[in-house]
């Protein structure tokens, strides 16, 4: 019988480590078809049974695969901590009811067609968080494929990789997946290559309990030591940004794989889940503040999890190549450069103690194991004869970041391994192991597997992993703002005129090229004089974004009659681009630069004042190289930042240019970036193209900007 007072009182809001650690649990919607999603669970979770009550729910039947079965929730005989929803859309609001009716915990709703339908499934998603919040119920999903926690042999999910295996993955990899299949995927994949899951979570629509809230709890978990994010689109940056914060403070690594770089993948995310994916390069620049691992898909994500759990860390970007194959290993090294990784020097020391394992023409990488001598001695503390000292000795030399190691179909592959996994496990770097010999390799897999090393079946996937060790940077808490500059009181929201972006830089402390404006022409000629020499007149219209575009800038001007012929010019240009007035000339000094670069200020809806530097220019929207990080900015990152640029030579004497102080290009981003903190968020967006940089000089000679 239902007992009626079962619904006066709403339970308690559990905590998401509760709901991952139930005691009982619940399938409404159980079946003993295991064509049928409810089927196949109910089996799934009697083969990797929790300790605690299982109740299979399913209104037409009285025991299911040897449980007995109840026709509600409700009729269950004990508390339930935990019900997984797998009944037709049409039927989840009553299958809630009943929960709240029997103080269930939590609902995890694999069932889809919601939120990610439209606005009516949208709609209806709202009405169940209401109604599962009002009554105590915690929601994850809908839309979902479950979770999974290893520790507590707890299989609440359909992945479909649960019915092949005989016992659950544990091991340290939390996993919080915003897609179900992939969530699957990475399970199946980690028990390919060795690797242990803690909790893998899928939060589907993230329609209550989402993505964030998880995140937190494997910060917290101890049996968790690396976290893993298939993302779509972030809810709630900012906590978000303060949970990244505290993973980097925990000392806890964090990989991220996230869709929607592009504009077609943000399409796709959105239209799969409801989410609606935020610009890329901000979300790439506050993870790389704080330190993540960001992989370009899933497969990358779980194996550098795995390194990283075994407590491999690499700290250049210089990587030890070793091959069974001299061409092999050689067209591994061609690789390296187009990665962002080099292949280092071995000093004097690593070469005189390969000495006996390799002749003097191969004591450099990479190593050719065929040029290896197996008759010298052992030695005692490396395991594997002269293949382990190969590889011990190279793997501890100062100049290595990594390892890598390609088998190829040489005999006595299982050898070479047994070796190469001692030496791995004698080393904090990472050992990558590549294996390309197809089916003569099994026995090889097998043994990289048991022993958790994990393998990779391409040459190219293992180098996306070491280019994302090696592209990650250490996590840097916000620089202490100093106290942002006063802006002009002057200036009116919306886009400004460049003399009014220079006075912005000019309030911040940033030097532009000496400039005067004018009203019209005469106090254009009188400008130039004041200047003296050669100048640069531009248009000075707020209906202008674009000037050279539309040919009103005029360069090299020298002389009254030259300065009014090019006014004229300038006024003409306007008018056949459609703007009748200008409201007069900007004159400024011409200058001789080595390199020009861009700084900038944006405003992400999401992430808040981000700070940008790159080669600049009108090779700017050709080249794309450029750096973004969160405002604030310490001088550390305003340096780091240029280091990264792939321009970076024009700025330190590419071809006998005189280099340039860093330091100086530095505190312009530290100041911009105070700029960007200024006038409770005023600058909306501010562009700098070109910064000219001469040796220890800069000055920035054209600005826009936009105020709130």
């Amino acid at each position: 019988m239902n007992d009626p007072s079962m619904t006066t009182v709403p339970a308690p809001h559990q905590t998401v480590r509760e709901i991952l650690h139930p005691q009982s649990v619940a399938i409404v919607g159980a079946s003993d078809s295991e064509a049928k999603w409810g089927g196949r669970l109910l089996r799934y979770m009697l083969r990797h049974r929790h300790d605690g009550p299982l109740y299979p729910i399913n209104a037409r039947a009285t025991e299911l695969m040897g449980l007995p079965a109840y026709p509600s929730v409700r009729d269950c005989p004990g508390s339930v901590d935990l019900a997984i929803l797998l009944v037709p859309r049409e039927h989840i609001r009553a299958a809630i009811e009943d929960c709240i009716a029997k103080k269930v915990g939590c609902a995890l709703c694999i069932t889809a067609g919601f939120a990610e339908t439209g606005p009516e499934g949208r709609a209806d998603e709202e009405e169940l968080v209401a109604l599962a919040r009002s009554g105590g119920v915690r929601l994850i999903g809908p839309n979902c494929m479950g979770l999974m926690n290893a520790h507590h042999n707890l299989c609440a999910t359909t992945g479909v990789v649960m019915g092949s295996i005989e016992q659950l993955p544990r091991g340290g990899i939390g996993m919080a997946s915003q897609s179900g299949a992939l969530m699957g995927a990475m399970i199946s994949r980690g028990i390919d290559v060795g690797a242990g899951f803690s909790s893998t979570i899928s939060v589907g629509n993230q329609a209550d309990l989402g993505l964030n809230d998880f995140f937190e709890y494997l910060i917290d978990d101890p049996l968790t030591d690396v976290i893993c994010l298939y993302m779509e689109g972030v809810k709630d940056a900012e906590r978000f940004t303060a949970l990244l914060a505290r993973a980097a403070a925990a000392g806890k690594p964090v990989c991220i794989a996230k869709s929607g770089r592009s504009e077609a993948g943000a399409k796709a995310a959105a239209s799969h889940t409801a989410s609606l994916a935020g610009a890329w390069p901000a979300f790439e620049a506050t993870c790389r503040r704080w330190g993540v691992y960001l992989f370009e898909n899933i497969y990358d994500l779980l194996q550098g999890a795995q390194l990283l759990q075994r407590g491999k860390r690499c700290h250049t970007n210089q990587v030890a190549v070793f091959s069974g194959s001299g061409g092999g290993g050689a067209l591994l090294v061609d690789a390296l450069e187009a990665h962002g990784l080099a292949l280092p020097a071995l000093s004097a020391e690593t070469e005189a103690a390969v000495a006996d394992v390799l002749p003097a023409t191969h004591r450099q990488l990479p190593f050719d194991f065929g040029m290896l001598n197996h008759m010298v001695p052992p030695d005692p503390d490396v395991a594997g004869g002269s293949v382990g000292i190969a590889l011990d000795r190279a793997m501890h030399d100062p100049a290595v970041g990594a390892g890598m190691l390609l088998l190829t179909t040489q005999p006595g592959q299982e050898r070479v391994v047994e070796a190469a996994i001692a030496a791995a496990d004698r080393s904090d770097k990472p050992l990558l192991f590549v294996q390309g010999a197809g089916n003569h390799g099994d026995i090889a897999r097998r043994m990289l597997r048991d022993a958790g090393q994990g393998y990779f079946d391409s040459t190219h996937d293992a180098l996306a992993v070491l280019q994302a060790f090696a592209e990650r940077t250490e996590p840097e808490p916000p620089a202490c703002a100093a106290a942002p500059p006063a802006l002009p009181v002057d200036l009116k929201p919306g886009f400004q005129t460049e003399p009014a972006a220079r006075r912005l830089l000019e309030a911040a402390g940033i030097p532009t090229t000496r400039w005067r404006e004018a009203t019209d022409v005469d106090g254009a000629v009188q400008a130039a004089r004041e200047l003296g020499g050669a100048v640069a007149i531009k248009a000075v219209s707020a209906q202008i974004v674009h000037k050279s575009d539309i040919g009103a800038v005029r360069l090299g001007i020298e002389g009254d009659d030259a300065v009014r012929a090019a006014c004229e010019a300038i006024a003409e240009a306007a008018r056949r681009a459609g703007v009748p007035g200008l409201d007069g000339y900007l004159v400024t000094e011409m200058w001789k630069a080595d390199a020009e670069l861009i700084l900038g200020i944006q405003r992400d809806p999401d992430f808040g004042p981000l700070v940008m530097v790159g080669a600049g220019g009108v090779l700017v929207e050709l080249m794309k190289d450029v750096q973004l990080t969160p405002a604030p900015v310490s001088h550390a990152t305003a340096r780091a930042m240029l280091e990264r640029l792939r321009s970076l030579p024009l700025l330190t004497g590419y071809r006998g240019r005189p280099p340039a102080n860093l330091d100086v290009v530095a505190d312009a981003i530290v100041r911009l970036g105070q700029l960007a903190m200024s006038g409770d968020g005023r600058v909306l967006e501010l562009d700098i193209n070109p910064l000219f940089v001469a040796g220890d000089r800069i000055a920035a000679a054209d600005a826009r900007a936009t105020l709130a």
